[in-house]
């Protein structure tokens, strides 16, 4: 039988798990050691690398053209002595662990078995999941891999010698215990120990799991280094610091203390997790060790509901999230492009010329009016002073800074109204008034309450359906407002910017190809997210202790993971002070290196509109650059935007901008178009 596909590969699809998008969790540092040795066994069958009990002996050090084998084989053919399988599986694990599982990964989402989504959650392909088998691969390889491992072990039929080699790396990883029940493991386990014996990289591999979790587990917490603390004032602590630029006080932390250290305010100690190191952790390990419930559960208290899509965990919260996302992609905002323009226009049109605009509440209006035309179906005109009432009350609900006594009178004055808009946008969303609508995010989440009442009850639809306008009213709001501000102090980008904005008018109504062309305002946007990043961190609590840098962190401790302090690590921007839209635009990429830029959070609760709201700011900008031209009131100093942290991180109130001269009054795109045309 041809093989279809590499050892790394076959190990990752058969510790595939699609209820939590991920793979299942092995303990320690097995499914390092696992991958390594799925290299080695690459490398053996391509005549590489041969080994006996005591030694790993190079044969070949000709490459293979495999980014998952080749740097391990580059490792081995680096080295001027012999070492036992046993060293190397270790330090292929400890070096080249993550590359190899990224790399892996990355070739599955390529040939279409695997799909990932803005989460970095990973789910086989549909036809894959359906058919239980690959696409575009021939013969009995095409049948997956779980479905031929269990046929050889359950009917005993004699497997070939790769798949004998998979089964026994399988076992060396205790991936058995993981995908069959202990009836179905006790049966087959004999079958199992039997084939893992016959190679020796897998025996080798049992014994260096065996041994590190052996390590891992009687190793005494005293042996950690203290984490270090943060001095703050007496009964506030660091409080005062946070309450401003939460990145730009992180970011200082981080550069006097390290990536993990202790800050306290009022009533808590929290333990912050930060740089590169804090990202490469929750992109590796957020599902096994960090949960949200806690955190969330006054929020829930304040929403009456159970728990919200921001709250939960694990297998529900993957099931939700699938659910939603058609509905909050960036492919909502592209279909209904001409829609989420006309808005803009419209406001910007309607703006007085002269008097000063404050920035937040100005653009505010206009992205959550976007975001509920197109992904609800139903302005909130007016809802929007009840909608941003509501949010700061869940902001004070969030932040645990403030006792509840102090928010808890401006509860009851709002939720009937938030009631109300809930109910308008259900009612709207009856199948019967739905035909021939484009399916939206409330058609889901209603869908799947008359499917799975249990799981969404009526008790929970309402964070659900009001979901689209918390995000619009503050993260978007934010994001943009601090952008255009700081276009306004940029000249040079300001000319690039309109220049490109007045091209895409040029022919009328723009479609979503030509929205994508935006080079330059795509990379402004993106570059005022990495300075301006409006989501600086993510609060989680450990569910199990685990080690971080040489520092032990105990199961229940209350954590900040920093998600935004590498936007200023010169490590992955250059001269990171400096605002570069040339940054984000080919060749640098920056912003592409991996958990290099994360201003919509970071791992499995990565913000599902991310997309789309990078896709309505430049949309927003283009259309203002179109119809206006626009100078910061008052004048900046340096280009410095005076902020606020509270309730949330968003332009200062008396921040804005002025209309000064209004552009191509009267055109709107329908009638630039008939002018292209004529």
């Amino acid at each position: 039988m041809m093989r279809a596909f590499t050892f790394a590969e076959d190990f990752c699809l058969l510790l595939q798990d699609d209820a939590l998008g991920d793979l299942h969790s092995l303990e320690g540092r097995t499914l390092d050691f696992g991958l390594a040795t799925a290299a080695l066994l690459e490398l053996a069958q391509h005549d590489r690398i041969d080994t006996d009990p005591a030694n790993l002996q190079l044969l070949d050090p000709t490459p293979l053209g495999d980014p998952i084998a080749d740097p391990a084989l580059a490792l081995i053919a680096g080295s001027p002595e012999t070492h036992t399988p046993e060293y190397w599986i270790r330090r292929i694990g400890l070096q080249l662990g993550t590359r190899i599982l990224d790399a892996t990964r990355d070739r599955l989402c390529e040939r279409g078995i695997l799909e990932r989504d803005p989460g970095d959650h990973f789910f086989l392909a549909p036809a894959v999941a359906h058919a239980k088998r690959y696409p575009g691969v021939e013969g009995d390889s095409a049948e997956e891999v779980k479905v031929r491992v269990m046929r050889i072990l359950f009917n005993e039929e004699i497997p070939q010698p790769w798949e004998a080699d998979l089964i026994g790396l399988a076992a060396a990883c205790r991936v058995f215990e993981k995908v069959l029940s202990a009836r179905e493991f006790d049966r087959v386990g004999a079958r199992i120990e039997a084939v893992q014996s016959l190679n020796l990289l897998c025996r080798a591999s049992r014994i260096a799991i065996d041994k590190d979790l052996a390590a891992s587990r009687s190793a005494p917490q005293q042996r950690y280094k203290p984490i270090p603390k943060v001095p703050g004032l007496p009964l506030l602590g660091n409080a005062l610091g946070m309450t401003g630029d939460l990145n730009d006080f992180l970011t200082k932390l981080y550069r006097r203390h390290g990536p993990i250290f202790r800050i306290r305010v009022p009533g808590r100690r929290i333990v912050v997790l930060a740089g590169q190191e804090g990202n490469s952790f929750v992109l590796r390990h957020a599902r096994t060790h960090l949960r949200t419930n806690r955190e969330f559960s006054e929020l829930c208290r304040v929403m009456e509901t159970d728990r919200a899509i921001i709250s939960m965990d694990g297998a529900d919260h993957v099931r939700l999230r699938r659910v939603a996302q058609a509905g909050y992609s960036r492919e909502v905002i592209e279909r209904d492009i001409d829609q989420a323009i006309e808005i803009a226009q419209r406001h910007v049109t309607a703006w007085p010329m002269g008097p000063r605009l404050r920035a937040f509440e100005t653009v505010q209006r206009i992205v959550t009016e976007q975001v509920g035309v197109l992904a609800t179906g139903l302005s909130p005109r007016d809802y929007l002073d009840d909608l941003k009432y509501y949010l700061d009350t869940l902001f004070f609900a969030i932040r645990r800074d403030r006792p509840r006594f102090m928010y808890a009178h401006r509860i009851p004055r709002v939720r009937g109204r938030i009631r109300q808009l809930c109910r308008e946008v259900i009612e709207l969303h009856d199948p019967d008034l739905r035909q021939g609508c484009p399916h939206d995010v409330i058609d889901a989440f209603l869908e799947l309450h008359r499917q799975d009442p249990q799981f969404l009850p009526e008790t929970d639809l309402m964070s659900a359906v009001v979901g689209p306008y918390i995000a619009a009213v503050d993260t978007v709001a934010g994001a943009l407002s601090f952008a255009v501000l700081r276009l306004f102090s940029e000249p040079e980008y300001l000319e690039v910017l309109r220049a490109e904005a007045d091209a895409l008018f040029a022919k009328g109504m723009p479609n979503a190809k030509d929205v994508r062309a935006l080079a330059n305002t795509h990379a402004f946007v993106t570059e005022s997210l990495r300075c301006y990043p409006i989501t600086p961190a993510m609060m989680r609590t450990a569910c199990n202790g685990f080690e971080f840098q040489g520092h032990w962190v105990p199961a229940g401790t209350s954590l900040m993971v920093a998600t935004t302090v590498v936007h200023k690590d010169p490590e992955y921007y250059p001269d990171p002070d400096r605002f570069e839209i040339e940054r984000h635009l080919p060749p640098r990429m920056e912003s592409k290196q991996k958990g290099a830029f994360a201003p919509f959070g970071l791992g499995p609760h990565t913000c599902l509109g991310g997309a789309f709201g990078q896709v309505q700011m430049a949309t927003v900008i283009a259309t203002m650059l179109r119809y206006g031209e626009f100078e910061r009131d008052p004048a900046p100093e340096d280009g410095a935007i005076r902020a606020t942290g509270y309730p949330s991180y968003r332009p200062h109130r008396k921040v804005g901008f002025r209309l000064v001269r209004r552009r191509n009054e009267g055109q709107s795109c329908g009638a630039a178009e008939s002018e292209a045309k004529s």
